[in-house]
């Protein structure tokens, strides 16, 4: 058996051993650094595809609101064409929605559905519903109409999920007035005649 003078000296060079010290720093400190890490790169993930969809959105209904009237085949077009701002991004998720609204002539009338349609080509809400949806009801006046562009994406990152709880939903919503008329009226074909009234 050590004596008690022996264990001490001992434990006296040990703790003044500061053989090792960096590496116990440094592995106190990694998972510290790697969930840093990964936040910032799912951060930066997060921020460039919700930065994409606001450009899609606005640039959908932007160009939607510059003409009179669109054919359901254009608007199907420029649906196609604003998805590839998502791009690289997987797009199976993305649902996109344009829906022309108007107010009657009171203050007090609800706001109600002209047309719709989405990436299916179909009415997701139908003609003369009311519309409940705008970020600011206050902002169509009576008498006025305006176009709504809605895309939802639901985005699974290729990273981790430690940080962020994937998958995560983006809801994106954008609103023009008609630059050309006071309507935009849909139609199936270039004749005037197949146009919503």
């Amino acid at each position: 058996m050590r004596s008690l003078k022996t264990n001490r000296r001992l434990a006296a060079a040990l703790a003044s051993n500061r053989d090792g010290i960096a590496a116990v720093e440094f592995a106190a400190l990694l998972p510290v650094i790697t969930l840093l890490f990964f936040g910032m790169l799912e951060a930066s993930d997060l921020f460039t595809v919700n930065r994409r969809l606001a450009n899609a959105t606005n640039s959908l209904v932007d160009l939607i609101a510059k003409e009179p009237s669109i054919t359901e085949a254009e608007l199907d077009d420029l649906i196609i064409g604003v998805t590839r701002i998502i791009e690289p991004s997987d797009t199976s998720t993305v649902t996109m929605k344009v829906i022309s609204v108007t107010r009657a002539s009171s203050a007090s009338d609800p706001v109600l559905v002209h047309w719709s349609r989405d990436e299916d080509g179909e009415e997701p809400y139908p003609d003369g519903a009311v519309y409940t949806n705008l970020n600011d009801d206050e902002s169509l006046k009576p008498g006025q109409s305006l176009l709504v562009a809605e895309i939802g994406y639901q985005y699974n990152s290729g990273l981790t999920g430690r940080v962020f709880q994937l998958p995560f939903n983006f809801n994106h919503q954008s609103a023009r007035w008609p630059r050309k008329s006071t309507k935009v009226q849909l139609c199936a074909t270039s004749d005037e005649s197949t146009c919503t009234s």
